[in-house]
C-alpha cells in the first residue's frame, strides 16, 4: 500500500502538470464549416482538436484553446476567416466563438437550460465561468485565474504561471505552492514548507520528497529513481514518532 501522504502529493503534482485530453473522438468545433480549416505556424493543416479542448474545471463545464497560435483559414478566398461561427457539442452545448484575421477573439457557450456558462475575451485576457444556476465558479483576469466556491462566492484557489494559493472555506489562506525547474513546492500559510516534490528532465520525478507536519515536523521523506519509488520511505507522526516504513 502507498504512504498516503506521498499519492496526495503525486496527485496534486500531476494535477500541477496538466493531463492529456482525449483525442480518439472526433472534434466537434468546425463539423458544419468545412469552408474552414486551422492552420499552424507553418502553414500545415492543423486539426480542431489542436485548438480547443473541453475539461472540468473547478466542477464545471469549461472550454480551453489549446493553441493560440493556430490560425482560422476560410478555404474559398484562402485568407484568414473574420466573423463568429456557432456549433453544438453533443448536440446540446451552443458554442459562439469570434475570430479577426484568423485569431480567437471571444468565445462563449451556454448550459443546456440556457444559463450563460462562459464568456472569454482573449484580447483583454478576461473572462468568467458560472455553473449551471449561474452562480460565478471561475474567473480569469489576465494571467491570474480565481476559482470561487460557487455556494458562497468566496476564493478557493488562485493560479497564475507559476504560483497557486488555497484557501478554506472561510475564504483564508491554506497554503500555497510554486514550481521551479526541478520541484513542485508547496508551503502552509505562514511560509514554513508543506512538501517538497522533485521533478527532473521531461517532467520525471527523481529526487528527493519531503513533507512536513503544520507543527514543522518531518511527516515523510523518500526518494524517486527514473520515476519510480526508490530506497526506504518513512512516515512519521507529529511528534515525530516512526509510523510506517516502505522499502522499494
Amino acid at each position: 500500500m502507498r504512504i498516503t501522504p506521498i499519492y496526495i502529493a503525486a496527485c496534486l503534482c500531476l494535477m500541477w502538470m496538466g493531463c492529456k485530453s482525449n483525442t480518439s473522438r472526433p472534434h466537434f468545433f468546425l463539423a458544419e464549416y468545412p469552408q474552414l480549416y486551422f492552420t499552424d505556424e507553418q502553414n500545415n493543416v492543423a486539426h480542431p482538436r489542436q485548438f480547443l479542448t473541453h475539461m472540468s474545471l473547478n466542477g464545471v463545464s469549461a472550454y480551453i484553446i489549446r493553441d493560440h497560435s493556430l490560425t482560422l483559414r476560410y478555404k474559398k478566398k484562402d485568407e484568414p476567416y473574420s466573423g463568429f461561427i456557432r456549433t453544438y457539442h453533443w448536440g446540446v452545448y451552443n458554442i459562439e466563438a469570434v475570430f479577426e484575421e484568423g485569431k480567437i477573439r471571444r468565445l462563449r457557450y451556454w448550459h443546456p437550460n440556457r444559463q450563460l456558462a462562459m464568456d472569454m475575451d482573449y484580447i483583454s485576457g478576461i473572462g468568467s465561468v458560472w455553473n449551471y444556476s449561474g452562480a460565478l465558479a471561475i474567473t480569469w483576469d489576465g494571467s491570474e485565474r480565481q476559482y470561487r466556491n460557487p455556494s458562497t462566492n468566496k476564493i478557493r484557489q488562485i493560479t497564475n504561471d507559476s504560483l497557486s494559493y488555497y484557501f478554506n472555506l472561510e475564504g483564508e489562506l491554506s497554503y500555497y505552492s510554486m514550481r521551479n525547474d526541478t520541484s513542485f513546492l508547496q508551503f502552509y500559510a505562514d511560509g514554513s514548507p508543506r512538501f517538497i516534490f522533485p521533478i527532473g528532465e521531461d517532467g520525471v520525478r527523481e529526487g528527493e520528497v519531503k513533507r512536513w507536519h503544520r507543527n514543522g515536523q518531518i511527516q515523510v521523506t523518500g526518494q524517486y529513481k527514473d520515476g519510480t519509488e526508490s530506497g526506504t520511505w518513512i512516515e512519521y507522526d507529529t511528534l515525530g514518532r516512526e509510523i510506517e516504513r516502505q522499502e522499494w
